[in-house]
């Protein structure tokens, strides 16, 4: 039960194609900002611990989990979002989902 008030919804709010403001939220996590990447669906193992939440409103504590093949270093997940990975700021990026995943795999 508490793991489930611990988990904060994760919003990406835009106003469409006209440029207004977009909101996405970032994780702390052992002093690494963590940013959200699609990925399709993940394959989430055990749990790392609790991260922070912030972006989009209140900053929030939430539970995270390794990714499959993944080292909590480099990625997390959130049992929430299946097919979102939050991939350590600078890493694997511009790749698309397709390539994404076996980058974070060779980190």
């Amino acid at each position: 039960m508490i793991g489930a008030v611990l988990v904060a919804p994760v919003v990406i709010l835009d106003s469409g194609s006209s440029g207004g403001p977009r909101c996405s939220t970032t994780i702390l996590y052992k002093g690494n900002r963590y940013e959200p990447r699609p990925t399709g669906r993940l394959v989430e193992a055990v749990a790392v611990g609790v991260g922070v939440a912030s972006g989009c409103g209140t900053p929030s504590n939430v539970d995270l989990r390794t990714i499959a093949g993944v080292r909590p270093a480099v990625a997390v997940a959130l049992g929430s979002e299946p097919a979102t990975a939050y991939v350590r700021r600078g890493l694997c990026a511009g790749l698309t989902r397709a390539k994404l995943l076996t980058c974070l795999r060779g980190l």
